[in-house]
């Protein structure tokens, strides 16, 4: 089988909105974010239990911390043992309350115990976050796609986050409310060549969140989901690397000419996550800096 370099200069070059180019770019171009956001209370989710899926790198260690040092109990989960254990401990040492637990959300099993778990640490689940995801393994058009390379990137992206509503649900409906937060992607919104099964994967994660966000709302559930475009994480990095681009030249795609810090992101989530946003329900929030907008 033959495989094609994607040309930069097409579309097919923006699938590298889900990967990067060196940790000295993204700082050039990110650094000054978390200046630019007002800070909030530091006691915003006092009292509350988090649970996060993904949460050892990228977003979803950003949403962890950014919880924890706002009042939250977080609980959350990857596959990298030793990599959470340690995002667990830096969050204690800094004064927040973190507790990891290895699972791998394409294991039913591993999910329902992971949930089961933080209910009896916590005694409940007032949010939960579901962001474990994984990029498409080549970027090759779809006739050179393999099943197995669609059935590995769905079972995490896709499958992973109907797992967690399946047992995070439940646990909420004895209390009569809660929040979730579903990551998607700028790819749920729009095509990107090249990158066929996370593309497909991030659709379903949209339509997963406003099908269930309808189904729960007069629960006093409400789910909701966000599409990060180009965020500086380990996978926008690895996919820059790839394909051989720098951040820069990914930034020039969106209007506000940078790459997003994952700090922000986790802003977003704490937003969809709190009662600022109450009327919110079945929303796939664009966080991609404008680019949808055009």
């Amino acid at each position: 089988m033959t495989t094609r370099k994607p040309d930069l200069r097409t579309p097919s070059r923006r699938t590298l909105l889900t990967a990067s180019a060196t940790a000295a770019a993204a700082t050039a171009l990110t650094s000054d974010a978390a200046a630019r956001t007002p800070q909030q209370p530091r006691d915003r989710f006092a009292g509350k239990v988090v649970l996060i899926t993904g949460a050892t790198s990228g977003i979803g260690e950003a949403t962890a911390r950014a919880f924890a040092a706002e009042g939250a109990a977080v609980f959350f989960c990857g596959r990298r043992e030793a990599l959470g254990d340690k995002v667990a401990a830096s969050i204690r040492a800094e004064g927040g309350r973190a507790t990891f637990r290895r699972a791998d959300v394409r294991e039913e099993g591993q999910v329902r115990d992971f949930v089961e778990a933080c209910v009896r640490r916590h005694g409940r689940i007032d949010i939960a976050v579901n962001n474990a995801g994984i990029e498409s393994p080549r970027a090759v058009r779809v006739h050179e796609q393999t099943l197995a390379d669609m059935e590995a990137v769905w079972r995490t992206n896709a499958a992973g986050v109907f797992l967690a509503m399946k047992y995070e649900v439940p646990r909420m409906l004895e209390r009569g409310r809660g929040a979730i937060v579903n990551t998607a992607s700028v790819s749920a919104e729009v095509g990107w060549a090249t990158i066929a099964p996370y593309n497909a994967s991030k659709h379903a994660v949209a339509s997963l969140t406003k099908v269930a966000a309808l189904e729960y709302a007069a629960d006093g559930i409400r789910v909701n989901a966000l599409a990060p475009g180009a965020v500086d994480t380990p996978m926008l990095r690895r996919a820059a690397e790839a394909f051989g681009v720098t951040y820069e030249q990914i930034a020039q795609d969106y209007p506000i000419k940078r790459i997003v810090a994952a700090e922000e992101i986790a802003r977003v989530v704490m937003f969809l996550a709190s009662d600022d946003s109450s009327a919110v329900v079945g929303h796939d929030l664009d966080a991609t800096g404008g680019y949808l907008a055009g």
